[in-house]
C-alpha cells in the first residue's frame, strides 16, 4: 500500500484521508503523490491537489443538491467518498499549480486598457453628389450591359459558399463535451436498450437520464460532473467492489445493463427468465431445466390406455398409464 501525502486539517479530513488510503488504486495513488500534467495559458505544469481543495469542491457539489429551492442538504458518507475519489481521478479539476520547476504557478493579472480621452471629432456627414442628367443616362447605359453577369454568382463565390456550408455541417457533428463523456455517449450510442456502466477508476459511473432512472430504481444520491457542456450531466456512481450487488438489482428490476471495463471490454447483463404464456408466471433457469417440454400425450400412451380401457374401468386405465408411463405394457 503506497503511503499518501495528503496533510489533514481537522477531523473530516482525516476521515477522507484514511478511506482514500484504504481504497485508492496504485494509479491514483501516484496522482495524489505526484501530481498530473496539466496546461494553463499555453504553459505546461502540474497539478496537485490537497484534501483542502477537496473540501472546498464537496461543499460546491452539497450546493448543487441543494439548488431546487431547498435551505440545506444531507449527504451521507458514501456520496462524499465518492467524491473524493472522483476529485483526486479527474484530470481535468484544477488543483494547486506548479512550473516544471517547483515553483507555485500564479497567472500574470490581466491588464485594463486604458480609456483614451482624445478627443472624438464628430465627422461631417458627406454631402450629396450633385448628378447630371449625362451621369444617369451612363449609369443606366452600365447596368443594361452587366445586369446579366451581376444578377449570378461567380464560380469563385460558389466554391466559397460551399465551403461554408461543409465547415458548419462538420461542426455540427463534431463530439461534445469532455473526452470522457464522449467516450461515455459512444457506448451508450452502441447500447442504446442497454444502461451503461463505464469503469472510471475505482468506481463504476452512469450519466444523463439513465443515472436518474438507476438513482430511483437503487435510492443512490443523484450528483451531477462537469463534462464540458453548458451544465452539469447528472451523474450516478458505485465502487466497484460492490457492483455486483447494485447491478444484480438492476437486472432483477428488468433492466439491461452493459458493463463497460473500456471501450473495447464489454459485457451485457440481463433477466434471462422466461414466462409461461398460460399461467404468467416467470420460470428460472433451474424450473425450465426439470421441465421436460411434454406438453401433448405422446401417442403410445395414449394406445396403450386405450388397450387398458378394454380390460379396465377407463379412470383406472389412465391412472395406470400415468402413473407407470412408458415401462407399463399390457401382455
Amino acid at each position: 500500500m503506497i503511503e499518501l501525502n495528503l496533510t489533514t486539517a481537522n477531523k473530516q479530513e482525516e476521515l477522507v484521508k484514511a478511506y482514500l488510503q484504504e481504497n485508492a488504486s496504485q494509479t491514483l495513488a501516484e496522482k495524489i503523490n505526484n501530481g498530473t500534467p496539466f496546461e494553463k495559458d499555453g504553459k505546461p505544469l502540474r497539478n496537485k491537489k490537497t484534501l483542502a481543495g477537496f473540501m472546498k469542491y464537496a461543499c460546491e457539489e452539497a450546493k448543487k443538491l441543494a439548488e431546487k429551492g431547498a435551505i440545506g442538504t444531507y449527504v451521507d458518507d458514501p456520496t462524499v467518498y465518492g467524491w473524493a475519489i472522483h476529485y483526486f481521478e479527474e484530470d481535468s479539476i484544477e488543483g494547486t499549480l506548479y512550473t516544471l520547476d517547483g515553483a507555485e504557478y500564479k497567472p500574470a493579472p490581466k491588464q485594463s486598457k486604458p480609456i483614451s480621452k482624445t478627443a472624438v471629432k464628430k465627422s461631417e456627414p458627406p454631402r450629396e453628389k450633385q448628378f447630371s442628367i449625362f451621369d444617369m443616362a451612363e449609369e443606366t447605359d452600365e447596368k443594361t450591359d452587366d445586369e446579366t453577369e451581376d444578377d449570378l454568382p461567380s464560380q469563385e463565390e460558389i466554391d466559397e459558399i460551399m465551403t461554408e456550408i461543409a465547415e458548419e455541417e462538420l461542426q455540427e457533428e463534431k463530439p461534445k463535451g469532455s473526452p470522457l463523456y464522449q467516450q461515455y455517449t459512444q457506448l451508450q450510442n452502441k447500447y442504446p436498450d442497454c444502461i451503461v456502466a463505464y469503469r472510471i477508476g475505482d468506481f463504476y459511473e452512469i450519466f444523463g437520464d439513465n443515472a436518474v432512472t438507476v438513482a430511483n430504481a437503487l435510492d443512490l444520491t443523484l450528483t451531477g460532473r462537469d463534462c464540458g457542456l453548458e451544465s452539469c450531466v447528472p451523474m450516478v456512481g458505485f465502487p466497484y467492489h460492490a457492483s455486483d450487488v447494485y447491478i444484480g438489482k438492476l437486472v432483477d428490476k428488468g433492466y439491461k445493463v452493459a458493463v463497460a471495463e473500456s471501450l473495447s471490454e464489454i459485457r451485457t447483463l440481463s433477466d434471462e427468465r422466461e414466462i409461461d404464456e398460460e399461467t404468467g408466471e416467470v420460470l428460472s433457469e433451474e424450473e425450465m431445466q426439470a421441465f421436460d417440454g411434454d406438453i401433448e400425450e405422446p401417442s403410445d400412451l395414449i394406445e396403450e390406455e386405450n388397450e387398458l380401457a378394454k380390460h379396465f374401468d377407463s379412470d383406472v386405465a389412465f391412472e395406470l398409464v400415468d402413473l407407470l408411463g412408458n415401462t407399463f405394457s399390457v401382455g
